[in-house]
């Protein structure tokens, strides 16, 4: 099969469309074939070897962990699929992902994928909107009437947190850059700022929760103070010391995704529903692996980057 991946850790020409095994599955797992893969700046820190001192992977590894398409095969101690199907999952990050043909994974984390979405819009959801889902209710205790401040309203996790908190009866403040305003209205927030001409610590008053979805700034450490005591900040790539936090009776968290079905179910609910959009950057085909990888590290998104391994 082909796949796109790294042989060594490094810049962009690392990742190489090649030949590769076809994975073989165990008993609990299933068989995809991939119809489209998302495309996350995780990917790129991976490839870049952010993580290749912590032992998480080894190397050749397949990159991409979103994915979508049809259940080619089942583990024989599967009975939650059958051959067909139409499915969407976040694969685990210790594993080969999702850049290739066929995908190996745990039978456990595969959900149906939304019936009016095409594999490409699937493939969009799992990683970006589980890490909004787990971030703002798992983690941020959110609940409805509940104000919550998230920044990089933007990009994949933001524009998906932006829709799943409104769905949740939330008031959203969100910040993005000026050229994205209209984008991240159309989203559902009750106010927006630009960051790149206010300090929203001299625009927002006192929130439940700030999610975010960005780093650089000091921005994780800043949020403290438009926090109400008794609440919450969830960071995605920025740390703190826990100390700052707890001294403003603030709960910090730094939140790595973990693949969860009975999240997804409930996001994938949201989505056949209408209360959250899918919104796609650009798609490209497995070959221009490389140029889906410039295109995320520009940081310049509006929504997801998806790879369309097989056409819908």
């Amino acid at each position: 099969m082909k796949a796109a991946l790294i042989e060594n850790y490094g810049d962009i020409q690392q990742l190489i469309v090649t030949e590769t095994q076809i994975p073989t599955i165990a008993a609990d797992q299933v068989l995809i074939k991939v119809h489209a893969a998302g495309v996350n700046p995780v990917d790129f820190y991976i490839r870049s070897g952010m993580f290749k001192d912590t032992g998480t992977h080894s190397l050749p590894l397949t990159l991409g962990w979103d994915t979508a398409g049809t259940i080619e095969q089942i583990g024989e101690r599967v009975t939650e699929h059958k051959v067909g199907d139409q499915v969407f999952a976040l694969a685990p990050f210790a594993k080969n992902g999702s850049y290739a043909e066929y995908l190996a994974i745990e039978a456990d984390i595969v959900v149906s994928k939304p019936k009016h979405l095409s594999f490409a819009e699937s493939a969009a959801v799992p990683l970006a909107a589980l890490t909004a889902w787990q971030g703002l209710f798992t983690e941020g205790k959110l609940k409805a009437g509940q104000r919550v401040l998230i920044h990089n309203t933007s990009g994949g996790v933001g524009s998906f947190a932006v829709q799943l908190a409104k769905a949740a009866g939330a008031y959203v403040i969100g910040t993005a850059s000026k050229k994205n305003r209209e984008f991240v209205e159309s989203l559902g927030v009750d106010e927006f700022i630009d960051y790149q001409n206010n300090k929203f610590e001299g625009e927002v008053a006192p929130v439940d929760l700030v999610f975010a979805a960005v780093g650089g700034d000091d921005i994780v450490a800043r949020s403290l103070a438009v926090i109400k005591a008794g609440g919450h900040l969830i960071s995605l790539f920025d740390e703190i010391d826990e100390v700052l936090a707890t001294e403003q009776q603030v709960t910090y968290q730094r939140l790595w995704v973990q693949p969860n079905a009975a999240d997804l179910t409930q996001i994938k609910d949201l989505l056949e529903q209408g209360k959250v959009q899918v919104h796609l950057d650009s798609l490209f085909p497995l070959a221009d692996a490389q140029l889906a990888h410039q295109r995320s590290e520009s940081k310049r998104t509006v929504g997801k980057i998806v790879l369309q391994v097989i056409a819908d």
